[in-house]
């Protein structure tokens, strides 16, 4: 037991040596007060190592630990143990430290590098390049201030505004047509002033071109536009129904104007009775599409006040930022109306266009803007911008309200569908249709002629065309160069009909609802004798093969083909591989037919005409 003491007071005093005999714990107060005390304490249990063998020995350990454990902790130079022996603990942290430090700078790098092809890209590598001209106007904005809280409970927190162009509105009451602009999120009422003036230039032009201008019921437009307080409505589903409530009111108030003014200030016409505007245009931009939609949804709205709506970059199908549980429900809402309003009743007569920016609009995705699934063929129309003719270009958000191309290229439009006549101040609804789809699409559609009588709707044996083929694997690869020689008589069976038919088998076993059919407009253009171009639209059929009976003893197989419903075609731009990259897009066709109208028939066929002469 003696000799276990002794031991350990020679370990510790040989610990407690060291210690003092180290340069760097030598003025080490903690290290010196530690040995001395663990000497004193050692004597004391030397002492009583008799009685209390065990607790003296695994003390002494214990103090050897602790002494040991002071020198290694003060000794911050020498990671060595009492036995000298190296520690690999003390080199960890510094080890880590390099680590994370180079983990950082690496991370750092590569969102750096991350960031600038992000840029690069976003700069400089967009698929198409801005080439919008800059429009200009001498715009003016008289307040509405007798739209006052007796008309709308949010007088003091928007502002209805009506659009006066300098050198050519002399009066600040408005008699011509009206038409309403409803800004975007964050949006201002002056955005209408680009659209508001290439109107009044395209109205101006058409005076002074056609006289009788005014007997037509053109007789031009006035534009209001509101101040929604820059709000966000995007963000806030409250906002788009306090707007919607205020753009109701305004309408009301509009219309309210023209028994005065139009007794007011009469136009130059012979004869012609001007009817009392009962519905007013709406052009809504961003949100304010979404806007002009849900006021129909409100209680105040009066049916049948607004038989038009033109929306730009407007994201009909879903909110851009779903943050608000309140978008939401105002989106399906609202889509829900729109959807069930054609069919109850409620939205026959009225015409929704929206067009989209396309690749440039980098706020709103342009399938957000498709309309297809909201309103039927008839009463719709999407496409986008790069598609519009004479425009050929894609839209960043804000350029669509500025773009010289697309500001005149809408007001033409707008022009063309005017009626001061009627009370909806439009033409009827199938008539404007028609020329908002020539007036936007391409030079293809433009200007059609009726279809030629050798498009007859019935066909019964292959004698009635110049050429019949049956396109086995259901796509007719067809090059119009090699078409017009087709048709023309080369290569045929009957050279002086002038008519081909092209059959597509019908995949009668397939899950889809509908079968979509691609074709080049070129097909069906022809050139006329006076130099211009003639263009049909397509003729789709439904056919089945029959047997026929002949002089030969094997019968002969014709078909038998009835004309089906022909959707009307949208718009697919596209560029070929070889196509010059200076020229305008290229824009194939594109109908989607239901299968259940197909499922009778073997074959879609499609009649293509020839070139006369």
């Amino acid at each position: 037991q003696q000799s276990t003491g002794v031991v350990s007071r020679k370990t510790l005093t040989s610990a407690g040596a060291n210690s003092r005999s180290s340069p760097r714990t030598a003025d080490s107060p903690r290290v010196a007060a530690s040995t001395a005390a663990s000497e004193d304490e050692h004597d004391s249990n030397t002492h009583n190592s008799t009685q209390q063998p065990l607790v003296s020995s695994s003390s002494s350990v214990a103090r050897s630990a602790v002494a040991t454990s002071d020198v290694i902790i003060s000794g911050s130079g020498d990671c060595g143990d009492r036995n000298g022996n190296k520690s690999k603990h003390c080199e960890r942290p510094a080890i880590v430290f390099l680590r994370t430090r180079i983990a950082v700078l690496c991370l750092l790098l590569v969102s750096a590098v991350v960031g600038l092809i992000t840029a690069q890209s976003y700069f400089n590598g967009q698929p198409d390049i801005p080439g919008c001209a800059m429009s200009y106007s001498r715009p003016r904005f008289v307040e509405q201030t007798k739209f006052d809280n007796s008309w709308t409970r949010f007088s003091t927190k928007y502002k209805l505004y009506l659009y006066r162009e300098g050198g050519y509105d002399a009066h600040d009451e408005a008699f011509r047509i009206p038409i309403l602009f409803v800004p975007g999120n964050a949006g201002s009422h002056k955005q209408v002033r680009s659209i508001a003036s290439a109107s009044a230039t395209a109205f101006m032009e058409l005076a002074n071109n056609s006289p009788d201008v005014f007997d037509r019921g053109q007789i031009g437009y006035d534009y209001f536009t509101v101040g929604l307080n820059e709000e966000l409505t995007a963000l806030h589903g409250y906002s788009i129904l306090e707007q919607a409530d205020f753009i109701n009111d305004a309408i009301r108030y509009i219309l309210s104007l023209y028994p005065e003014t139009r007794a007011k200030y009469r136009l130059p016409s012979q004869g012609t009775r001007f009817a009392l505007p009962t519905s007013v245009v709406v052009v809504g931009h961003s949100m304010g599409g979404v806007v002009a939609r849900t006021a129909f949804t409100l209680p105040n709205h009066i049916v049948g006040s607004v038989q038009a709506i033109f929306t730009l970059s407007t994201p009909h199908n879903n909110p851009t930022a779903s943050l608000e549980y309140y978008v939401d429900k105002v989106y399906s809402s609202v889509n829900s109306f729109w959807r069930h309003g054609f069919h109850n009743g409620t939205l026959d007569d009225v015409s929704l266009v929206s067009i989209a920016g396309g690749n440039l609009d980098s706020m709103i995705n342009s399938d957000y803007t498709y309309i297809g699934d909201l309103a039927p063929p008839k009463n719709s129309l999407s496409i986008l911008s790069s598609g519009v003719d004479d425009v050929w270009l894609s839209l960043d958000h804000q350029s669509i309200l500025w773009c010289a191309q697309m500001a005149k290229k809408f007001s033409s439009m707008l022009i063309q569908i005017m009626d001061a006549r009627q009370p909806s101040q439009l033409l009827p609804l199938d008539e404007r249709m028609s020329i908002m789809r020539r007036q936007l699409y391409s030079d293809w559609e433009r200007g059609a002629n009726a279809a030629p009588e050798s498009l007859a709707t019935n066909r019964t044996t292959n004698d009635d065309y110049s050429y019949v083929y049956v396109h086995r694997d259901g796509a007719a690869r067809l090059v119009p160069e090699d078409m017009q020689k087709l048709l023309s008589g080369d290569k045929t069976n009957n050279a002086g009909l002038g008519v081909a038919l092209h059959l597509l088998p019908v995949n009668r076993a397939t899950s889809n609802s509908t079968a979509q059919l691609v074709y080049d407009p070129r097909l069906f253009a022809t050139a006329l004798a006076s130099g211009s171009i003639a263009v049909y639209q397509p003729v789709l059929l439904g056919c089945n093969r029959i047997k026929v009976a002949s002089n030969s003893a094997k019968p002969e197989t014709s078909v038998t083909c009835q004309t089906i419903p022909a959707p009307l075609p949208t718009k697919l731009p596209m560029r070929r591989a070889d196509d010059d990259p200076e020229l305008p897009l290229y824009a194939l066709h594109y109908m989607e037919v239901p299968v259940s109208v197909l499922e009778q028939f073997e074959f879609l066929g499609m009649q293509l005409p020839a070139k006369p002469g």
